[in-house]
């Protein structure tokens, strides 16, 4: 039995095609007969994601993992003591997974790990997936704990219809790790994947390569400086795999916060570049999530969330408060405070609360620096309640790496693409895997573009057929979808009343308002790749934007008023 919420929003993005293992997220409790301890699904299939609430027999606490096929239709699910198929009943051999007494006493809970499983397909198979997961054990005092198994379970979704268990809590291997954090990036070959363990109270990391043959061990590192142990938080690798990052929150509320962030190498496995800090700021919890673009590190830490530059000089520097909590209760006393944090496929990032609630957090627009990604608090509002998880997943659409020497898998173009419309306005985005060289988009009204992302603004409201030629060295794919493209019954009045020209620019860009505006506004240039080359408040009604020292090519405008982008469009600058 389930009923569903619709989720609204202002923009509307459309993933059109990849690979869709992440799209079902799964949350909440176990009740069969109340709604608010029932389950909650979120799904991505949808634009805006549906948002409904199920009852079935297995609830989250801290670990939560689950798999969609390529196409995005469930298969299967844990908790990190049993596994549930696409039916929400127990999977063919699914339970006992990580046996001891933590499984045995939070049976009717869920495993109390973050981070604790994650699952991924078999390299090179369509029915075969890891779940990889860990253990957690306390010392005879019970001051102290750590995960001394890396396990695997192997699923094989070819038996029994809905999926068996063929091997289980097989281990990997034993030493003493710290607690949870698993989390995995694809290989440079674009086919196998990476995972990293660190062990307990040090600085040394457990290299695992998941390739067609199996789970293998591929040595250790010793890099940067120890981090005690044990400690909640999380770590994440960045969406293009050259970062890898985590949060430590050692002791209790207002001890120290570490965090550490590497450059990776999808074809060694090697960390280098460490970067480490410390803070403290009387939290008792902390997470970690990197922005779509690679760029911005999010850090959810109790009632401050933080954004940091990967992309500075001095990450730690760049620190950026871009939201206190709001003091947001779900009644009668439960805070809504910021704990985990997970990227979306809808390019957005998802932020749980360390207390059991109706709603999750949202950064809306995360490849933006500050106040421009748009933080809403307790926007997400859920049937039923969740403590603590979010489902822990890796970027299924990370390709090879071109010009590696481990770039030896490679694949024919897979073309993908996805946008978000304003009015008229319409922003494609570019997702296509396999080493993309020139990409070609037919808007559908006679105007075509050769950039790899791409605005446009139609005429007329109207059904678009849009389409993205894309090639490589080894073919070509095109992939067309039906664009609806409608104007608001509000409509967008302002966007008319603001000039940005000549279109190209060499010198000096001129930005006129209408002589009525009386907000203050602001104006943004962004060159091909994201980046700000201009930051400028706009007075009066004539204002001149120095270009002359910008490199010729093909920039984006958008002018802010309240907070909002009131006008946005592209300019060349010769």
């Amino acid at each position: 039995m389930n009923r569903k919420i619709l989720l609204a929003m202002i923009f509307a993005p459309v993933l059109l095609a990849g690979q869709k293992y992440d799209y079902v997220w799964l949350l909440g409790k176990n009740s069969l007969t109340d709604i608010d301890f029932a389950g909650t699904v979120i799904d991505f299939n949808t634009s805006p994601p549906d948002i409904y609430y199920e009852f079935r027999g297995m609830g989250f606490y801290l670990t939560n993992a689950s798999i969609s096929d390529a196409s995005g239709h469930l298969l299967f699910y844990t908790n990190g003591i049993s596994l549930f198929n696409a039916l929400n009943e127990i999977m063919e051999n699914g339970d006992g997974l990580n046996p001891g007494q933590l499984a045995i006493s939070w049976q009717d809970y869920g495993y109390v790990l973050d981070q604790g499983a994650i699952i991924l397909p078999v390299p090179e198979s369509d029915s075969l997936f890891y779940l990889l997961h860990m253990d957690r054990e306390s010392n005879e005092n019970q001051t102290s704990s750590n995960s001394k198994r890396f396990y695997f379970s192997l699923i094989d979704m070819n038996q029994n219809i809905y999926g068996t268990v063929v091997k289980k809590n097989e281990i990997v291997k034993q030493d003493i790790y710290e607690l949870g954090k698993l989390t995995a990036t694809r290989h440079a070959n674009g086919r196998d994947w990476w995972v990293l363990l660190r062990e307990f109270g040090s600085n040394l990391y457990y290299r695992f390569l998941v390739t067609p043959n199996g789970i293998n061990s591929k040595g250790f590192q010793t890099i940067g400086e120890p981090i005690p142990s044990p400690a909640i938080g999380q770590a994440v690798f960045s969406p293009d795999g050259t970062k890898f990052a985590n949060v430590h929150l050692t002791g209790y509320l207002g001890d120290d916060i570490y965090i550490s962030v590497y450059s990776f190498d999808r074809c060694t496995g090697n960390l280098s570049a460490p970067i480490q800090w410390v803070y403290a700021d009387s939290a008792s919890s902390g997470g970690v999530a990197i922005s779509p673009n690679s760029r911005f590190l999010y850090v959810p830490s109790f009632k401050y969330l933080y954004q940091y530059d990967l992309w500075a000089d001095n990450i730690a520097e760049s620190k950026d408060t871009i939201a206190i909590w709001d003091g947001f209760l779900d009644p009668p006393v439960f805070a809504t405070t910021f704990y985990m944090a997970q990227l979306a496929p809808d390019g957005k990032i998802y932020i749980s609360s360390n207390n059991s609630v109706h709603y999750l957090h949202v950064i809306n627009h995360p490849d933006l620096p500050g106040d421009s990604c748009d933080v809403c608090q307790h926007c997400i509002e859920m049937p039923s309640k969740n403590a603590f998880s979010l489902p822990n997943f890796p970027n299924f659409r990370l390709g090879p790496l071109e010009g590696s020497p481990c770039d030896t898998l490679r694949s024919p173009p897979q073309a993908a693409w996805q946008y978000e419309s304003s009015g008229l306005e319409v922003v494609f985005r570019d997702s296509s895997r396999h080493d993309i060289r020139s990409w070609s988009w037919n808007f559908g009204d006679g105007t075509t573009d050769t950039l790899m992302h791409s605005t446009h603004i139609y005429e007329a409201p109207g059904a678009y057929e849009v389409c993205l030629a894309v090639e490589n060295p080894r073919g070509a794919d095109t992939l067309c979808h039906i664009v609806q493209v409608v104007i608001d019954a509000v409509g967008d009045p302002i966007t008319g009343q603001i000039r940005v020209s000549p279109n190209p620019a060499r010198d000096v860009l001129s930005v006129q308002l209408s002589s009525d505006r009386t907000a203050k506004a602001l104006f943004r240039l962004l060159d091909a790749q994201g980046r700000e080359v201009v930051n400028r408040v706009l007075s009066g009604r004539d204002n001149a934007i120095e270009v002359s020292r910008l490199p010729s090519g093909l920039y984006f405008y958008e002018v802010w008023e309240d907070s909002r982008i009131v006008a946005r469009g592209k300019v060349a600058v010769e």
